[in-house]
Formats: structure tokens, C-alpha cells, sequence
């Protein structure tokens, strides 16, 4: 369709974007149903995104917002809104904005002359560290799971045979990727550039968390309204926006009210910002770096430092100064690997690794329940997830540790799922943000509609194809770029 419409002149395009929204207006006249019918417009947007590209289908996005403020929100004829109404808003406009973005990508991703320069650049980029974006896409698919509670899935992710789970792996890979993309070039001359591209970063999470976070509050009341079950907006953190929904508004922009599930990007943005501090330090000496952080992790845990939660009282529940570092851990790991192509491997190390996951594996719910009572009665293990306790820790570098000597990676990629797996990982941000929206929604339904586990395998397993079709999308769509392989790029399996 989109040669069609690319044919016409652009006040042509426009024009059809205008009538396209017309018959949109007329069936909502017909559909009595409360604020959430805005997605009664969305199939004008996507005409418009569809046809005529980003311009005509912002256009239609605005046009159908103001219709549906104007003439059906409470009080009509106005503009006024109150803070019950905002985050139905938000959602669609969030909606809106990945129609637009997603028909951006598949016009890029079907160009013929782009696949060619997409297939030299990958055949060109073969000794790439793919084994990096292939835990990550594991890891972000493995959130989605672990976010819908209940399902059948979730009984196999990693955390049920140990003490860890994907938040510890999340964080490391961050480190061990940025520690490859900028480490090299935090030198005199380049460290401004890499502290406005932290900065960049850093607004970008921002601005994806709150809007996740309003996204969320949308659609828990849209399922609290349409099932008329209130109690979905009376656990993690959202009963705020029922009693004062203004304060929860101001608590979610100034990252004071974080909500369950909706809580890692607000870390991830306090490391991000002390990256620039611990790549200074590895500069000196990466010894350095570790003993601060180490120091830093010490002192928090003996002192309940932590970021203030507002308006409630205590801290983030992920304290960013006592996960700083698996940070600053990840930053060593990818600075080993870019300047040696390897991490050093020895027998006694591997030895203590696979000690130390087994004892997890005992400690786990699928442990025996004999070790499991015995533990619990006769120990006092430190596996707080707030604070990044120490068994917690000392089980994920053991398991990333085992991972990495039994070159599990270079095996991994012999499997059919391997590449997609890569391919999500290399777009973390917009995955995660994709899969918080699916994770929101899989809640929802899990706790209204799901009648068996077919339920499970439908959700879960449409939503695990979403997350790689809009990956490679935008893998296909982004400019192809030469990778600049490592010294030993064989040792990186």
C-alpha cells in the first residue's frame, strides 16, 4: 500500500488522513462505552502510518485525541481533564506511537537495496560478540514469563533452580555491553561525548519509565472498569492512584512511587548515570573500581542507604547503591574481554562455581525438601533482593561464571533459537518496554479471563513471537554498521 500512497501529493495525504478518521468518529457515535473507546480510532492511524508515513498518521493521532476529550470525556464540550482520565490518554498515545514506529520499521525492513546492505553488514560482522545479545534476549524473555504470575512457564525459568534470578543477569550484561562500547574511548578528549551519550541515555529510560508507568495504570483500570474487579488496582503500589491519583501522578514522574514490575528502569537509570564515575576509576586501575564499589555495596548494607520513596515512606525496592555492583562487575568483565578477548578460566575457580550452584540448586524450590528445611532452620542466608544479598550475588557470578568457562554460548549457537533470541537482545530497551506492556496485560487477563494453560501457551507464546517479529524489525530497519570484532572473538563463546 505505501507506494500508493507515496505517489500522492502531500496536502493529498493529508486530505485522505482527515477522511479516514471520519468513519472512525461515526462509529463512535454508535458505541456507547466509557474512555477507553479512543481505540475506536486507531485503525485511522493506522491507515495513515500504513499509507502515508509518520507525518499524516501524527496527524490522525492528535485529530482522534482531541475528538474523544472534546466530545466524550467528562465534561464534554471541554478540554478539562481530571487525573483519572490522563493515563487512557497516555496508553493510546503510546498505542499510537507504536503503530507509527512499527509501520516505519517494516517500510525500511522490506526495502530491497536495505536487506542487501543488512546481509553484507551481518556477513561482515561475523566474529560479532553475538553471544551477549543471545543471554539478553534469554533474559528479557524470561521477564515476560516471570511477569505474568501463575502460568505455567514460569516454573522453568532460571530462578527456580537458584537463589538468582534475571534482574542480577539484566544488569550485568548492561555493564559488560557498555563497558565494550565506551570503555575504549573514556580517554582525555572523549570523555565529554561518552558523558552527554549517559546523559541521552538516561533521558531516554526516563522518559520510557513514565510512560510505562502511566501505561500500566491504564490498563489495570480498563480491567478494573470493564471486569468491575477494583481489587486489580489495589496491589503494587496502584491503590495510590485510587486514593490520590494526583500524588501517584507527581510520585511516578519524580521516581518516587515506583509500581511492582515496573521498578528496574529507574535503577538501571542511577547506574547508567554512575557509569562515566566507575569508568574513570577503571582507567586508574579496574582493581580500583572494584574495591570502591565493593566498599560502596559494604557501606549501604551496613547503613540501609538508599534512594527515598515519596509519597510513602522507605526506600527503592532495588537500591541502586548496593546494585551498583553488578555494574561496576559487568564493566570489568566487558573491559577484560575488550582488551584481552577473554576472561582467565581456571580449574579451582570452576570448581567453587559449580559448588556454589549446586548449593543454590539445593536451596531452590525444586531442591529437595529435605535440604530445603534444613537450610531454612539452620540459616540465616542473605538473599534480599532490595539490597543484592550476598548469597543472591555469590550464586549469579557462580552461574555466569559456569556459563562462560563451558563456552555455553558457542554451543547455544548450534540451536534454531539462537538467532532470534540475538536478535532480541539487541534491542533491549524497546523489548523491555514491549514485554512490560504484555506483562501488564498477561496480569489482567491471568486474573480475569484465564480458564486453563491453553491460556498460558496462547499469551505467552503470541507474545514471545511478537517480541522477535518487532525486534527484527527493528534490526532490519536500523542503518547497517560494520561491528569491530574483539582481539580474540573465538574466546567470547
Amino acid at each position: 500500500m505505501a507506494p500508493f500512497g507515496l505517489r500522492l501529493t502531500t496536502p493529498a495525504q493529508y486530505a485522505l488522513t482527515l477522511l479516514f478518521v471520519l468513519p472512525c468518529f461515526a462509529l463512535r457515535l454508535q458505541w456507547p462505552w466509557h474512555s477507553f473507546s479512543y481505540f475506536l480510532f486507531a485503525p485511522g492511524v493506522l491507515l495513515g502510518a500504513a499509507l502515508f508515513g509518520r507525518g499524516p498518521a501524527v496527524l490522525a493521532t492528535v485529530l482522534t485525541a482531541v475528538f474523544a476529550v472534546f466530545f466524550w470525556i467528562e465534561p464534554i464540550y471541554t478540554f478539562r481533564l481530571s487525573s483519572a482520565q490522563v493515563p487512557p490518554l497516555v496508553l493510546y498515545a503510546l498505542v499510537c506511537a507504536s503503530v507509527v514506529g512499527l509501520s516505519e520499521w517494516s517500510r525500511a525492513a522490506l526495502s530491497r537495496d536495505r536487506r542487501a546492505l543488512l546481509a553484507e553488514s551481518r556477513a561482515l560482522a561475523s566474529a560479532r560478540l553475538d553471544g551477549i545479545d543471545f543471554w539478553r534476549g534469554l533474559v528479557l524473555c524470561t521477564i515476560l514469563i516471570n511477569h505474568v504470575p501463575g502460568n505455567i512457564f514460569e516454573a522453568i525459568t532460571h530462578r527456580n533452580i537458584g537463589v538468582s534470578d534475571s534482574a542480577e543477569a539484566f544488569v550485568f550484561l548492561s555493564g559488560v555491553s557498555l563497558a565494550l562500547a565506551y570503555g575504549h574511548r573514556f580517554r582525555p578528549g572523549q570523555r565529554v561525548g561518552v558523558m552527554v551519550a549517559m546523559l541521552r541515555r538516561v533521558l531516554k529510560l526516563y522518559g520510557v519509565h513514565v510512560a510505562l508507568s502511566f501505561a500500566a495504570i491504564a490498563i489495570f483500570s480498563a480491567g478494573a472498569l470493564y471486569w468491575r474487579q477494583p481489587e486489580l488496582l489495589m496491589s503494587h503500589g496502584r491503590s495510590l492512584y485510587v486514593k490520590d491519583a494526583w500524588t501517584c501522578l507527581i510520585g511516578i514522574v519524580s521516581l518516587g512511587h515506583q509500581l511492582g514490575y515496573f521498578n528496574i528502569l529507574p535503577l538501571y537509570m542511577a547506574l547508567i548515570a554512575a557509569v562515566p564515575v566507575l569508568l574513570w576509576l577503571a582507567r586508574i586501575d579496574v582493581s580500583l573500581m572494584l574495591v570502591v564499589s565493593a566498599l560502596l555495596y559494604a557501606l549501604t548494607r551496613y547503613t540501609g542507604w538508599n534512594m527515598p520513596n515519596w509519597p510513602a515512606d522507605g526506600g527503592w525496592f532495588l537500591n541502586p547503591f548496593a546494585w551498583q555492583f553488578v555494574m561496576a562487575i559487568g564493566l570489568a568483565a566487558g573491559l577484560a574481554l575488550k582488551e584481552r578477548g577473554e576472561i582467565p578460566v581456571t580449574r579451582p575457580m570452576l570448581a567453587l562455581a559449580a559448588v556454589v550452584v549446586a548449593i543454590g540448586f539445593l536451596m531452590s524450590p525444586y531442591g529437595p525438601e529435605a535440604t530445603r528445611n534444613w537450610i531454612a532452620a539452620n540459616g540465616h542466608l542473605d538473599t534480599d533482593k532490595s539490597m543484592l544479598g550476598l548469597t543472591r550475588l555469590s550464586h549469579f557470578l557462580a552461574l555466569a561464571y559456569l556459563v562462560y568457562a563451558l563456552r555455553l554460548s558457542a554451543f547455544c549457537r548450534r540451536l534454531p533459537v539462537f538467532a532470534p533470541l540475538a536478535t532480541i537482545g539487541r534491542h533491549g530497551l524497546l523489548i523491555f518496554a514491549l514485554l512490560s506492556v504484555l506483562s501488564a496485560l498477561g496480569q489482567v487477563l491471568v486474573s480475569t479471563v484465564r480458564t486453563s494453560a491453553w491460556f498460558d501457551i496462547g499469551f505467552l507464546g503470541g507474545g514471545l513471537l511478537l517480541l522477535w517479529f518487532v525486534a527484527h524489525l527493528a534490526d532490519a530497519a536500523r542503518p547497517p554498521r560494520r561491528a569491530r570484532p574483539l582481539a580474540q572473538p573465538a574466546m567470547a563463546g
